[in-house]
């Protein structure tokens, strides 16, 4: 799975079951910029896990906050499975 298809299936996941309706670009913040609460963050990490079938694993002091760093952590632990 390339960065494309990661990236359209975050955007997927946030339209889906966050109900995000505004524009979903890479730079986009969490809460900021597309308006996710605490439940709509959890909501969407159970989503990615469930989609990706992987668990994100995200450093509680440090959790990801823009959509590329959603993107990223996934490349991550995709590439960490296949080792």
């Amino acid at each position: 799975m390339d960065r494309k298809e990661i990236e359209q299936a975050v955007a997927d996941v946030l339209r889906t079951h966050c109900n995000v309706t505004k524009e979903i670009r890479a730079e986009s913040r969490l809460a900021e910029d597309l308006g996710l609460d605490s439940v709509g963050l959890l909501t969407m990490a159970v989503e990615v896990e469930n989609h990706f079938q992987t668990v994100l694993g995200e450093e509680p002091e440090r959790p990801p906050r823009t959509v590329h760093a959603v993107v990223d952590l996934i490349e991550q632990r995709l590439t960490e499975r296949k080792l």
